[in-house]
């Protein structure tokens, strides 16, 4: 991946000029979002420079071992703090995202600012205005995308354990463990690189993959029991979560993640679905297999948006709405996605 020589000079010039930077990354973080914006704010802290992280609300809890994690700034319930912070900064950085609306409030409170804005990220087609724009859709993750920013940008001499062992979160929880976007054989080489900065990879996957709660895993049990059905005569998995359900198994954000990927481990699944009930609309996450473009189906049906095997969208409604809507549009969109495969 070879990043914009200009953009890289300006970016430069402004490590260069400025002292004071801002870090922000979409709502409902993940472990790219955190992991992009925490890996670069070691690295802005280890060249000597202020940087704090700010996010539109509450990080999952099972992400509270992330290196950095505990300096995170919460928009939502730190308005009065955060303003201050975004008001002295020089330099705001967008990252793992490319629209304002993807972070609510802070978005307006970031519009209204004049300050200079960085966008690192990986989604298509960007919408925020921004004075350097990293934006390449093809990087598996925004992680992936920093790393190759802190190589070409001559910065990795101040790259850590800390901030590899971040940027390795971000690729493992983006590519789901490197089983989707992960393709190019260059993604395997950066996972090399940040080995041999001595991070603790079994240490790493445990957190990831092997640290779930009791509540967590009652909840996927009555999720894939009683919720997962597939659309008849077709290749297509659905689970849905109303609020009552949510309730009844004591959720906390990120007791779901990555319960839609598990569908697709049943044969013949093409396309899998999840849609939740949240107390500011309803959430929608898609995954897929091959080349059936889940990015596009949301973007066509639910103004959502992503990649082609994992995008998400919000729907404000009722859920039966959203998933009515998702089960009439699903299937002729597969019938055209299979005929045009077909040619």
């Amino acid at each position: 991946m070879i990043l914009c020589e200009s953009d890289l000079a300006k970016f430069a010039g402004l490590l260069n000029d400025c002292k004071s930077f801002v870090l922000t990354c979409h709502t409902n973080p993940d472990g790219d979002a955190l992991g992009s914006t925490l890996a670069l704010r070691k690295v802005l802290i280890n060249m000597g420079k202020e940087a704090t992280v700010i996010t539109p609300d509450l990080a999952p809890t099972y992400f509270s071992w992330m290196p950095g994690i505990k300096s995170l700034m919460t928009y939502e319930r730190q308005q009065e703090e955060c303003d201050k912070v975004i008001d002295a900064a020089e330099v705001v950085l967008v990252m793992d995202y490319n629209d304002f609306k993807r972070v609510r409030s802070l978005g307006d409170k970031l519009l209204a600012s004049d300050k200079k804005y960085v966008m690192i990220d990986h989604h298509t087609d960007p919408v925020a205005k921004t004075d350097v724009m990293f934006s390449v859709p093809s990087a598996a993750a925004t992680c992936e995308l920093v790393y190759y920013l802190l190589r070409q940008a001559s910065l990795w001499q101040y790259v850590d354990i800390d901030v590899a062992t971040d940027l390795y979160t971000g690729i493992m929880t983006d590519t789901g463990g490197l089983s989707y976007n992960s393709n190019d054989p260059d993604i395997y080489l950066v996972m090399a690189e940040l080995l041999r900065c001595g991070i603790n990879k079994p240490e790493i996957h445990d957190n990831l993959f092997n640290s779930k709660t009791m509540r967590r895993m009652h909840l996927t049990g009555y999720a894939l029991g009683k919720k997962l059905h597939r659309i008849e005569k077709y290749p297509i998995a659905l689970i849905t979560l109303d609020k009552n359900e949510l309730l009844k198994y004591h959720y906390v954000t990120g007791d779901t993640e990555g319960l839609v990927n598990m569908a697709l481990q049943i044969k013949d699944v093409l396309v899998s679905a999840f849609i939740m009930e949240r107390p500011d609309g309803v959430k929608i996450s898609l995954r897929s297999k091959q080349d059936f473009p889940v990015n596009e189906f949301l973007a066509e049906h639910f103004a959502g948006g992503g990649h082609l095997n994992a995008a998400g969208a919000n729907f404000v409604g009722p859920i039966d709405e959203a998933v009515n809507r998702f089960t009439e549009n699903i299937v002729p969109f597969y019938a055209k996605w299979l005929k045009k495969s077909a040619k």
